[in-house]
């Protein structure tokens, strides 16, 4: 990888390929803060207890008669660990994350509490806004690439991956990455 001093995480692991993805569960309350200044959505399909992409007109999920839904995906830092991953939510709360960017001046830097709506584990997931100042550490943090991450998952989990995500990373993507 590499060897220096500081802080600084080198410029070529920039493409990050150790992905956490946040998972909400119901006996916890994750404290996140958003490092993405857009999401990257995605329309997918839930089956066989996860999410995977719909592929449009050649979808195998879609022709199973498989209901399509929109997925949000954000870089976010969880401010108790200072663990730095991903999450990915529906769109009631994405649209929830689109009205308090415009009263906060947008989305990098907002803080949200994510919960379940009960303690079965299939509740609905709910978001809170958090009024109180940033960790200083977040300052200058750079999050993960939420579309290579997206690649990478779909990839690692062997599913077909829309034409467009192969396109535009199978480039900067090296096989021997993903741990």
């Amino acid at each position: 990888m590499g060897f220096g001093e500081g802080f600084e995480v080198p410029a070529e692991s920039a493409p990050w390929s150790d992905f956490h993805w946040f998972a909400v569960s119901p006996r916890e309350v994750l404290n996140l803060v958003i490092l993405s200044s857009r999401p990257m959505w995605y329309t997918g399909h839930f089956y066989s207890g996860r999410m995977e992409p719909c592929l449009g007109q050649r979808c195998d999920r879609c022709a199973e008669g498989v209901g399509a839904q929109v997925r949000y995906c954000f870089g976010v830092a969880e401010t108790s660990t200072k663990r730095i991953g991903l999450v990915e939510m529906g769109r009631g709360n994405g649209l929830l994350l689109q009205d308090w960017s415009f009263v906060q001046g947008g989305l990098r830097g907002m803080l949200i509490e994510m919960s379940k709506q009960s303690k079965a584990s299939q509740s609905r997931t709910e978001i809170k806004l958090v009024e109180r100042p940033v960790p200083l550490w977040i300052d200058g943090l750079e999050g993960p690439d939420v579309g290579l991450a997206l690649f990478l998952t779909w990839e690692k989990a062997r599913f077909r991956v829309p034409q467009e995500m192969v396109e535009r990373y199978s480039r900067i993507h090296s096989p021997g990455r993903i741990r």
